[in-house]
């Protein structure tokens, strides 16, 4: 640790840092090679910065696809609890105020927000695939030749077993 500097990602913002390798670029230009290592510098911090960046932007999508996925979760609990229902109208909690409502316009609540949840997480999915992509792009590193495959949906499936 560099004081007090707690992550790799810190320190490479840091001030001091930037200071310590440029005083040592300059201590070192007595040779013709530290020229490029000092042109090459900013240039190696700047893909750093960008790797670590696009690494923390493919965790945050993860944590929200978590999140999501565990809200649509408690979605089809809730949808599949609403038969169970002997009355009418049914309680909802809705922005922390239970609302009570009839069971069908329930149903339609929960399954619009039910929609809207799995077109966010294959929105944030289809962008993880890019960003991960990206990392390995500065990494240096080739992609698997499957890695941008989509899987084949329900018709498509119907599609195969079924028989001539």
């Amino acid at each position: 640790r560099v004081r007090g500097v707690s992550n790799f990602s810190t320190l490479l913002n840091t001030k001091y840092f930037e200071q310590v390798m440029t005083s040592s670029a300059r201590t070192s230009r007595g040779n013709a090679s530290s020229s490029v290592a000092e042109r090459a510098l900013p240039v190696y911090l700047q893909q750093l910065r960008a790797g670590e960046a696009l690494g923390e932007e493919v965790i945050a999508d993860q944590q929200t696809i978590v999140d999501l996925d565990r809200k649509r979760n408690t979605n089809r609990e809730a949808l599949r609890a609403l038969p169970a229902q002997a009355d009418a109208k049914v309680w909802l909690l809705l922005g922390g105020e239970f609302v009570k409502v009839e069971r069908s316009v329930a149903k339609d609540w929960l399954q619009s927000d039910q929609a809207v949840l799995d077109r966010e997480i294959e929105g944030l999915r289809d962008g993880l695939k890019e960003k991960v992509a990206a990392v390995k792009k500065l990494e240096g590193g080739d992609l698997p030749s499957g890695f941008k495959l989509k899987p084949m949906g329900r018709g498509e499936l119907g599609s195969i077993y079924e028989q001539p």
